[in-house]
């Protein structure tokens, strides 16, 4: 897993950037989790879309597991850390709409987190529920044509959805429900992004409320999504979550920064961090940046400013 890396920096730049001011080319790609529902619902309505006189509760706490007892809401924030970590070492930059239970966002404002971040794609992790407990299997969703806002973002959202549902039925083996249009689900109504909702299995089958708690699955769940959304940013969009260029700047490091490689499209940690320093950055990817160390050249993250 990812290590997380707080940094306080400084930068003060040794030589002109080889972009013009305010010019970031080689910027990563954004993607915009969110984790489904929160500790306590608010049921204060709100337009399931711009213009729209039908009105929803702005958000639930979701189902809760038959077997395990465990709330939605807390299943779907686990298992979106690990995608968090998982995209973050592919070089993706992630912006995440909770990290925490004790949170009050609507459907709405979900989707306006992921418009105001310009995503590439807006991920929403949800589990189902039904009056069977035979019922298993996930399927992942996306906004109809009607309520897409535009062509172009419902072919994306399409594509995403059949190509997420198909890495991850490959890496988990969890039967296939397929894919689906909405038009009744305010988060895709008010997106203005590429936008897919994943749900990840039953919690009302014990069986599979079960498995979707054990950690090995949910890493194995969270590599399949990290991994289709992988393929369809580089397929689909056509970008690239990797592109370094030169970049040349004197960093000063506060506290410890953990130091990485860059192997097989994935960054990973070197067991080894520099302390409190001025280090000098030769090429930058995103938030990340290549430095010369004791063992050659390594990669530290920084926050992004």
């Amino acid at each position: 897993m990812l290590l997380a890396i707080l940094l306080s920096v400084s930068i003060a730049t040794a030589q002109p950037p080889v972009a013009a001011a305010g010019e970031n080319t080689n910027a990563a790609p954004v993607i915009c989790i969110d984790p489904g529902h929160q500790e306590k619902g608010n049921n204060a309505l709100e337009p399931v879309g711009p213009g729209s006189a039908e009105k929803k509760p702005k958000v639930s706490s979701g189902t809760r597991g038959v077997a395990t007892g465990k709330p939605e809401y807390v299943l779907t924030l686990e298992v979106s850390m690990h995608i968090k970590d998982k995209l973050e070492a592919r070089g993706y930059k992630v912006v995440m709409t909770r990290q925490t239970h004790d949170v009050d966002i609507s459907n709405k404002e979900r989707a306006e987190v992921a418009g105001n971040a310009a995503a590439d794609l807006f991920v929403r992790i949800h589990a189902d529920g039904d009056s069977s407990s035979k019922t298993r299997g996930a399927s992942v969703l996306y906004p109809a044509e009607s309520v897409s806002a535009t062509a172009e973002q419902y072919g994306l959202s399409k594509s995403a959805a059949e190509i997420v549902l198909a890495d991850m039925v490959a890496a988990t083996g969890v039967k296939s429900r397929g894919t689906a249009a909405r038009s009744d689900l305010s988060g895709f109504n008010w997106s203005t992004v590429p936008n897919v909702l994943i749900e990840m299995g039953f919690m009302t089958n014990p069986d599979e409320d079960k498995l979707l708690s054990t950690d090995e699955y949910q890493e194995s769940m969270a590599e399949g999504i990290a991994g289709g959304v992988d393929r369809y940013i580089t397929e689909i969009v056509g970008k690239s979550p990797w592109n370094p260029e030169p970049h040349y700047e004197t960093i000063a490091l506060t506290e410890n920064a953990d130091l990485y490689v860059h192997v097989n499209g994935r960054l990973v940690p070197v067991g080894a961090y520099l302390g409190p320093q001025t280090v000098t950055a030769r090429e930058r990817a995103g938030d990340w940046y290549l430095i010369d160390t004791w063992l050659g050249g390594n990669w530290i993250r920084l926050p992004n400013n």
